[in-house]
């Protein structure tokens, strides 16, 4: 009876537990998280792709103020108590906060579900298809052969923000009709527009909660 059900197990797990653990790793393990920005959590990729883009500044800043140069231990050594690489990170998530937010306004009024870094990975692949076989059959395409990363958030980023803009403009305009903006131009409108959703961008990204999580966090380094 003992031995009837040791064999009831095994085979259970041969065909179950097995198969799973086969899925799990064809799948890949989890993509890590470096932080979350109000809850949202922040791909260690979509966290990089930012903190490429701080080198420059970075770079610029220890030059301007301590003249420091770029070297092999320039971004881990301590000026007067700045490090690059620290300073780096905060600049690229004072930028993340920026966008995060604009993207969870988004969530918010309706104009996207889904704001993973995969899956904006997988978009990205499927555009850069879509040109490339648009190209082999001929057909007229807008933009870049293919996108680089950086050009692609870029792009969506972009298109987002204006649908964002439309979608404010209607929750803020005011009842019965524009009269606080009567008189005023297209163009006077329109910046007036700009500047109040820039205003609303500040409020959101300064009253925004980050949690780090503080190995990866502390792992990342410019690529």
């Amino acid at each position: 009876m003992k031995l009837s059900l040791i064999i009831l197990f095994l085979s259970i797990f041969v065909t179950t537990g097995c198969s799973e653990w086969q899925n799990h790793s064809l799948t890949g393990p989890l993509p890590a998280t470096v932080a979350y920005i109000n809850d949202s959590a922040i791909d260690k990729r979509e966290f990089q792709l930012f903190l490429n883009d701080a080198k420059a500044q970075t770079a610029g800043y220890f030059k301007q103020t301590y003249n420091a140069d770029d070297s092999s231990s320039f971004w881990t050594t301590s000026f007067q108590g700045e490090v690059p690489i620290e300073k780096a990170k905060q600049l690229a998530l004072d930028r993340l906060k920026e966008v995060k937010v604009q993207q969870l306004l988004a969530q918010e009024y309706g104009l996207v579900s889904d704001l993973s870094y995969t899956t904006f990975l997988e978009n990205w692949s499927t555009e850069n298809q879509r040109r490339e076989k648009a190209i082999k059959n001929n057909q007229v395409i807008y933009g870049p052969k293919q996108y680089d990363e950086r050009g692609y958030y870029t792009y969506v980023f972009s298109n987002l923000v204006l649908k964002v803009k439309a979608a404010f403009k209607e929750q803020t305009a005011p009842k019965g009709g524009d009269t606080d903006l009567s008189g005023l131009t297209d163009d006077q409108k329109q910046r007036a527009l700009d500047a109040s959703y820039a205003e609303k961008v500040k409020q959101l990204a300064t009253a925004v909660q980050v949690r780090l999580v503080q190995h990866i966090y502390q792992e990342m380094m410019l690529q």
